[in-house]
């Protein structure tokens, strides 16, 4: 795959000041839905630019968004979802330190898929690869988003394309079973037993969409702190924010505390 560029260890100073929450805050505002995680890559400064991270596969993306999270937040993860049997809501706990990327050279190869004999594929087999970030970003635009997810990552044994429709639905199962199988961290699923009614309950894990909801909240707390100093001293954003958080966070307690 070409343009993935270099990539480098997630630097804690990326997401770990104010500043630079509110740039990622702004970076991950300023693309689609589905291009935020490589946003947040780039603003973390892991990736040198939007391209590479857009071109990464899934199953290295997921594994490095987890690692900023950790470094920036803390290596748990608390989120909610409910029992699709009784309705009761759950919350859920997801250690980040035990996501693992998936072993080279599977993570950037192909899985091959064998098809039926009579069915309309060139080789008789599909190739199927890992998704990338600018996949997800192209399907999330299309008609279908999962017909044309996996159709951008399938091809014929002799590498040519493939009308993911036209697949009997064991094949097309059997593709997207291998496409997640690549895709390792990127297609992670949370299993829990339900409090209410003993049922088992399973939850889809965007990494991505969790970190971004981090970033937002901590966005608007420091943009809340910048506009309560700027009012009290009348100083300017980059003062503010120049501050480190202790004394900021003093600061604070002498506004609070006037009468």
């Amino acid at each position: 795959m070409t343009g993935r560029g270099t990539l480098t260890e997630p630097r804690a100073r990326g997401l770990g000041s104010a500043a630079g929450l509110l740039c990622a805050w702004e970076q991950g505002a300023a693309v689609p839905s589905g291009a935020v995680g490589a946003a947040l890559l780039r603003a973390a400064g892991v990736v040198e630019d939007l391209a590479t991270a857009l071109d990464l596969p899934l199953s290295d993306s997921s594994v490095l968004l987890a690692a900023v999270y950790a470094r920036t937040f803390g290596e748990r993860v608390q989120a909610e979802t409910s029992c699709a049997s009784c309705g009761e809501r759950l919350e859920l706990e997801l250690p980040l330190h035990r996501i693992d990327p998936v072993p080279e050279p599977a993570a950037h190869g192909t899985t091959v898929v064998t098809v039926p004999d009579g069915a309309d594929v060139a080789g008789g087999e599909l190739l199927v690869r890992c998704p990338t970030l600018r996949d997800v970003v192209a399907a999330g635009d299309a008609p279908d988003p999962e017909t044309e997810l996996l159709g951008r990552c399938v091809t014929d044994g002799k590498g040519g394309g493939v009308d993911v429709a036209a697949l009997t639905p064991d094949v097309r199962r059997a593709a997207d079973r291998a496409a997640e199988q690549l895709a390792g961290a990127g297609a992670l699923v949370v299993r829990s037993a339900c409090p209410g009614c003993g049922g088992s309950v399973s939850a889809d894990v965007d990494l991505a969409a969790l970190l971004w909801q981090r970033v937002t909240t901590e966005a608007g707390r420091v943009l809340g702190e910048v506009a309560e100093l700027a009012a009290a001293f009348g100083w300017a954003e980059s003062e503010v924010l120049a501050l480190s958080e202790h004394r900021r966070a003093a600061y604070l307690t002498l506004v609070r505390g006037r009468p």
